[in-house]
């Protein structure tokens, strides 16, 4: 489904591409570009590369688009969080009959849980004072023993 609601942004601003921009596009443009931008996001933390789920691998790409100012591990939440809204709009639609939906809810599963063990690996990674690495431990432990 977002597949097609990019494919149909596209067009739209392909559209108005060739055939010029006017005042009355204007608004409509900024949406279609900001709509975009935004699933193409998406789409790139979610599904830009099943090895390393995304291009988001917490180690680069930081002057892009105002995430400078974001914490390597932000991009591991932010991909955890689109993951899990994505993973809830799955079990919706297949709780409501759609089937087909399982399969995309357990592949934003996936996404979201390797986010989440990616996480934890860098902060354990980060952790330098014993305090730290004692908390992390704790934490890893109790996970461990769910």
């Amino acid at each position: 489904m977002e597949e097609k609601i990019i494919n149909s942004v596209k067009e739209y601003l392909e559209q108005v591409g060739n055939d010029g921009i006017n005042s009355t596009d204007i608004d409509y443009l900024f949406k279609a570009v900001d709509i975009y931008k935004d699933m193409k996001e998406v789409e790139c933390m979610n599904y830009g590369n099943y090895g390393n789920y995304g291009r988001y691998d917490g180690y680069g790409e930081y002057g892009r688009r105002g995430y400078d100012t974001k914490y390597r591990g932000e991009e591991y939440m932010d991909g955890m969080r689109g993951s899990y809204r994505n993973y809830e709009s799955a079990r919706n639609e297949y709780n409501n009959g759609n089937y087909g939906a399982k399969e995309d809810g357990l592949k934003e599963l996936d996404y979201m849980m390797h986010a989440a063990m990616k996480f934890i690996k860098m902060v354990k990674q980060e952790a330098t004072s014993p305090e730290e690495q004692e908390i992390v431990r704790r934490h890893i432990m109790k996970i461990s023993e769910m």
